[in-house]
């Protein structure tokens, strides 16, 4: 400890480039250190393999037993904060933790799938809920049919099979309709497939190596422009 506290005593009275070098000397030092360490313990490895192991062994167990307590420490410490922060929630009024909630609820209903979650089940029911909200349902005509049907709910042992049942008004199919060719043109507009030019060369032998080649072309085009047009002149040395 002594020791320590001179070299640190000395190294605040020695100038940058001095102070650089004490820093080195000090890295060698503990370079040499870990060497010789390594090399002791190489040295038991090969003496005394069963002692050895035995020593990791024991090494290994008084690591997993400092992360236990630490991480005993850290659930008392996550305690405590749960602890603050249920104390801050009490000086919320209603009003701003309707609005926290609000605010969190459109951030999470606005998030954009990502990746493999494009088609999974919620972002399926979110494209569902979208479309059923722009064919509003007629509640006063659902209601009109159903009080003239009496067999409006039907199920297998139902008499009115292939009767004629609810028919729908022309506005109700032309609003379906719409809502169907909506959704088919928006489809044909998300396709990502870029056109091709005709015009353009042909420097590339498949797909793949196509798309490797405009990534070259984007990394070093401007750096290798004047080559490539003496190689296309045959001007090149």
């Amino acid at each position: 400890m002594a020791d320590v506290e001179k070299e640190s005593a000395a190294a605040s009275a020695l100038s940058a480039k001095q102070q650089r070098l004490f820093e080195l000397r000090m890295k060698m030092n503990e370079g040499r250190k870990a060497n010789h360490k390594e090399v002791a313990s190489e040295k038991r490895r090969a003496q005394d393999p069963i002692g050895e192991a035995r020593r990791l062994r024991e090494m290994a167990e008084e690591r997993a037993e400092k992360r236990k307590r630490e991480q005993e420490e850290g659930g008392d410490s996550t305690g405590k904060a749960k602890e603050e922060e249920k104390n801050r929630s009490l000086n919320v009024t209603l009003e701003q933790a309707e609005a926290m909630e609000k605010k969190q609820n459109k951030k999470e209903k606005g998030k954009a799938a990502f990746g493999w979650d494009i088609f999974n089940q919620d972002s399926l029911y979110k494209a569902h809920k979208k479309r059923v909200a722009r064919v509003p349902v007629d509640r006063a005509a659902y209601e009109e049919a159903k009080e003239k049907d009496p067999d409006f709910y039907r199920d297998a042992d139902s008499l009115a099979f292939g009767g004629t049942g609810y028919q729908p008004t022309k506005e109700r199919l032309d609003v379906m309709v719409n809502e169907l060719l909506d959704c088919h043109e928006k489809r044909n507009k998300f396709s990502r497939r870029r056109p091709e030019n005709p015009e353009a060369g042909v420097d590339y032998i498949n797909d793949r190596n196509k798309h490797f080649n405009k990534k070259i072309e984007r990394a070093y085009g401007e750096f290798t422009k004047v080559i490539k047009e003496n190689l296309e002149r045959g001007t090149a040395l």
